[in-house]
């Protein structure tokens, strides 16, 4: 059986607006019968909780990633980040972004526009059928950003990068999903078939109003 590599693309994008929402945790499945991403809501937004953000909140988003592939086949899963276009920079680095995985694994922290950790593909870890992984994207804005970034936006994107690899016969019995060890793991995609799926994150922010004395 032949190594397959599937890429996905998420698009974050961040807009200083005045409309509000609240959701739910986000789910992604990785169906290897259809070698796609499956988003649950379809509307394929990761980052639903990033909506109606103010200056000094603190927003978490849950992003529930599982594997519904054969047992016959295992799955690596790498995450990056690529570089920010230099004009929404500013912008976003006026937030910070943290992501962890599971609890434990810090994968980043720091300013939102910066790659950090995610400069190059990060292992998250080898999944067996059926199993899953949770990871923690938290948006912090201070309290003292200013109107200067009203109706300004700012794009992030994040790659996620799955590799099939058929189970061998040492793999663990039952299995389990793995080393949770960061490392740092750059891999080709250009000689492998890859599926791009793009998905963007919408981010409101308002201003919080002065609290009279």
């Amino acid at each position: 059986m032949k190594k397959r590599i599937v890429v996905i693309a998420v698009a974050l994008v961040v807009l200083l607006i005045s409309t509000a929402a609240l959701a739910d945790d986000t789910n992604v499945t990785y169906d290897g019968t259809a070698q796609k991403f499956v988003f649950i809501p379809e509307s394929t937004d990761l980052f639903a909780n990033f909506k109606g953000v103010m200056p000094g909140d603190s927003i978490e988003q849950r992003i529930h990633i599982s594997n519904s592939i054969g047992n016959e086949v295992k799955i690596k899963l790498y995450l990056k980040a690529e570089p920010v276009d230099p004009e929404h920079k500013d912008f976003l680095n006026q937030m910070t972004l943290s992501v962890v995985q599971d609890g434990n694994s810090i994968l980043f922290s720091g300013p939102a526009g910066e790659q950090g950790n995610l400069a190059d593909f990060v292992y998250l870890g080898t999944f067996y059928s059926g199993a899953e992984t949770d990871l923690i994207a938290t948006l912090e804005m201070p309290i003292e950003t200013g109107n200067e970034y009203m109706d300004k936006f700012g794009q992030i994107n994040w790659v996620f990068a799955v590799e099939e690899l058929p189970i061998e016969p040492d793999d663990p019995t039952p299995p389990i999903t793995g080393d949770r060890q960061i490392t740092y793991i750059v891999i080709s995609v250009m000689a492998a078939a890859a599926l791009l799926v793009t998905v963007k994150l919408i981010v409101d922010v308002r201003k919080k109003k002065a609290k009279k004395s």
